[in-house]
């Protein structure tokens, strides 16, 4: 299997020069941890550096608004949809329309919404094949669990296993509040990053932690990472005291 780059200055140096190719990877954190950024950094990255395409689908944002704020970064994610090297799909489980409604002539493509994972896949699926894909990035899956536990659990695990059939390498993100415990999604992932703020002192503190990367021997300190005019940067070098406190860590 080859290295897939992660478009994140700093952080292939903490995981052995990138992800394994195919591989599922998991990003979580809190709100505000910059879990979108952090995986349309990716996409954007692998068309503009490594001319890999990209499929982004968006469970919760709205297309529109991913775009608009993607813009503070300088991507232009339309210019990428138009010359195919960039798709998103809007699959929100919560809206049963049959088919969502778009502006005519827009670049995007929408999908009608269901908890249906084997539809959202098949939708992924055919976009792949159009663009030829590499990558993937689903944000986020937090919207798929908010049904019973047996039932999220079902869900979950469909969704990761048929995305294994993908030729792909996948980021998907989930949101976590306070100390819960693992989840369905990071027992399946191959590998998951887990995007902190901490509270030191008066100021707040953003720090990336690899929790596992499955055949990537991995750096497992705490390392800062900024959100910058570009997007996001992780600072290999430096690490981040244990005294810490999470702010989703304490809350609850």
């Amino acid at each position: 299997m080859g290295t897939v780059k992660s478009a994140i200055p700093g952080l292939d140096e903490l995981i052995e020069g990138g992800y394994v190719e195919n591989d599922i990877i998991l990003v979580t954190g809190g709100p505000g941890a910059g879990k979108t950024t952090f995986g349309v950094q990716y996409l954007i990255g692998g068309v503009t550096n490594y001319n890999e395409p990209g499929i982004l689908v968006a469970m919760e944002e709205t297309p529109s608004r991913i775009i608009r704020d993607s813009w503070r970064f300088g991507w232009d994610m339309e210019k990428l949809i138009s010359r195919k090297k960039l798709k998103i799909i809007y699959a929100n489980p919560f809206k049963y329309t049959k088919f969502a409604k778009t502006p005519e002539n827009s670049p995007v493509c929408s999908i009608a919404a269901s908890k249906n994972v084997g539809d959202i896949f098949r939708q992924i699926q055919d976009a792949a094949g159009e663009i030829k894909a590499r990558r993937l990035f689903i944000d986020s899956i937090t919207s798929l669990k908010l049904s019973s536990d047996a039932d999220a659990r079902d869900i979950v695990s469909e969704l990761v296993k048929n995305l294994e059939y993908l030729d792909c390498t996948t980021l998907m993100t989930s949101e976590i509040y306070g100390g819960q415990s693992f989840s369905v999604e990071e027992y399946l992932s191959a590998g998951v990053i887990r995007l902190h703020v901490f509270r030191a002192g008066g100021s707040r503190v953003r720090a990336i932690e690899i929790l596992k990367m499955r055949g990537v021997k991995h750096d497992d300190s705490l390392h800062p990472y900024d959100i910058q005019e570009k997007g996001i940067v992780v600072h290999p070098t430096e690490t981040v005291m244990n005294d810490a406190v999470s702010l989703f860590d304490a809350v609850g």
